[in-house]
């Protein structure tokens, strides 16, 4: 996670246009008409319904910079990586971000080497997962600004993760926020979440709107000031029903 001021953040804003103006007024439209596929749901809730939990915590307990972790990091019900094959990824100011639509079956690409994904234990907390933008891994600017996809095993209805979002020491700059991209497994868009951060740990929680279970992976990129961890992340509905299912 990186220690620096805001980037790019602080650009006068441009008098809208006509066409701009008429965009945004299509896009309202097109919103109170088409309602979204995903819902943002408490954190809470979700974990009283998901069975299934990535901690972090089989790796070692490292300081920062932490670990560097190469290619494709494998998990009980699913991987994670930087970003699903046919994706490009680019740089906006200074962060991570995923361009291009996935290739059809899903699947994960690592990062080149260094700019992949890190683990870093946070004192008094826990292992937490960052993505690594360019310089690279050790180099701290650009730890944590980097993408993070992950791909299920099964496919989900619902998921969250927690996030660790710090303050700028320094500069009163306002909370950061993160992307949220849901893909079915044969790459197709399901929808996209903005998410405004809250500051230190929070957990995040989706559902599908129709309580269709399609959701084959999902990436994350964010413009969080300092960069973003990720820990906690909670999916896995079917294993919960089977367990009650199962019960005598």
């Amino acid at each position: 996670m990186t220690r620096k001021g805001r980037v790019g953040l602080n650009r006068p804003m441009a008098r809208p246009s006509f066409l701009s103006g008429l965009t945004a007024a299509l896009i309202v439209c097109a919103t109170a008409a088409w309602p979204q596929a995903i819902q943002q749901v408490p954190y809470e809730t979700l974990e009283q319904e998901l069975g299934a939990l990535i901690d972090f915590e089989n790796y070692p307990k490292r300081a920062s910079p932490g670990r560097a972790l190469e290619g494709t990091q494998v998990f009980e019900g699913a991987r994670i990586a930087e970003r699903f094959r046919g994706q490009l990824v680019a740089q906006e100011a200074g962060f991570d971000a995923l361009l291009l639509a996935p290739q059809s079956p899903l699947t994960l690409e690592p990062g080149a080497p260094g700019q992949n994904l890190a683990v870093e234990f946070i004192f008094f907390m826990s292992n937490q997962l960052m993505g690594i933008a360019p310089p690279g891994f050790p180099k701290r600017n650009g730890g944590g600004e980097g993408a993070v996809s992950i791909l299920f095993d099964r496919d989900q209805s619902a998921l969250g993760f927690r996030v660790t979002a710090e303050p700028e020491p320094k500069t009163p700059a306002p909370k950061g926020w993160i992307e949220v991209a849901f893909y079915r497994r044969d790459g197709t868009l399901i929808d996209t979440a903005e998410v405004e951060l809250e500051w230190m740990l929070a957990g995040y929680g989706f559902r599908r709107s129709d309580g269709a279970e399609d959701i084959a992976g999902i990436s994350i990129t964010n413009r969080d000031p300092q960069g973003v961890m990720i820990d906690d992340v909670i999916f896995d509905r079917d294993r919960v029903v089977g367990w009650l299912i199962s019960e005598p």
